[in-house]
């Protein structure tokens, strides 16, 4: 059996309508055999990661997040609702009643996750014993942070600077010497590895909008006639987007 079918898994979106760069961007339609949006294909594709286990969205109590939290439940995913700046303290609460052993931390705006890299972090995490663990070598949007639900709950208790609660695993991260830290490198093509595949700016958008609509919905980072050879007939995709930044916290 493996360490996602045997360990209590609970994998936690974190969501909001109030992007600055994009606004709404989580509820726009991505192409399927029927319409869809970015959120619908986060969902499903979390679902695929521990099937069985709890797929929550994490918002905020805003009422510009009611038509999220109202498109989370019709997508059959669990909704929670917290402070909009506190996004570590709505990972908790989405915790709150729950024996979960470790956490999958996804975001609403990175489409594009592959359960499969998902599947080996949570093994990776659950093998070594860590409180943190980071996938690393994968396209920017797709890697996945593991976290020990008690060091969830450690951080919560005692995180105090806003970008530590805005952005839920910096204190984590900052605190070796409290928290055992794991990397899980991972393999994909370089010309995959070299993408951006989150969605914050329109051009991002417009990437993942043209990925979706030439490859199947549920496509890998690795799969054979996939990506990459999409990638090699037409390799000016990459340069959609390649000019955005991004801001680490």
């Amino acid at each position: 059996m493996s360490p996602t079918h045997s360990a209590r898994i609970v994998v936690i979106i974190q969501a909001r309508m109030s992007s600055t760069r994009l606004p709404g961007k989580v509820l726009l339609p991505l192409p399927l055999e029927g319409p869809t949006s970015i959120l619908g294909h986060v969902v499903a594709r979390a679902k695929l990661v521990a099937p069985g286990q709890p797929v929550v969205v994490a918002t905020s109590t805003l009422t510009a997040d009611d038509a999220l939290a109202a498109a989370a439940q019709a997508l059959q995913a669990e909704v929670f609702r917290g402070d909009e700046a506190d996004v570590l303290g709505r990972f908790v609460g989405a915790l709150d009643g729950r024996e979960a052993e470790a956490v999958v931390r996804i975001t609403a705006d990175n489409p594009a996750i592959d359960p499969t890299f998902v599947r080996a972090a949570v093994a990776h995490h659950l093998a070594t014993g860590a409180d943190y663990t980071l996938t690393t070598g994968l396209p920017l949007g797709t890697n996945v942070e593991v976290i020990a639900a008690a060091a969830l709950r450690r951080a919560a208790a005692e995180a105090t600077r806003p970008e530590e609660r805005e952005h839920v695993t910096p204190y984590l991260r900052r605190h070796p010497e409290l928290f055992r830290l794991e990397e899980l490198p991972c393999a994909v093509p370089a010309a995959v590895a070299a993408l951006r595949l989150t969605v914050d700016y329109p051009s991002d958008y417009a990437l993942l909008h043209l990925l979706y609509s030439q490859l199947p919905a549920t496509f890998s980072l690795t799969e054979p006639d996939g990506l990459s050879t999409l990638l090699a007939r037409f390799p000016w995709l990459a340069r959609i987007n390649d000019q955005n930044t991004q801001v680490q916290p």
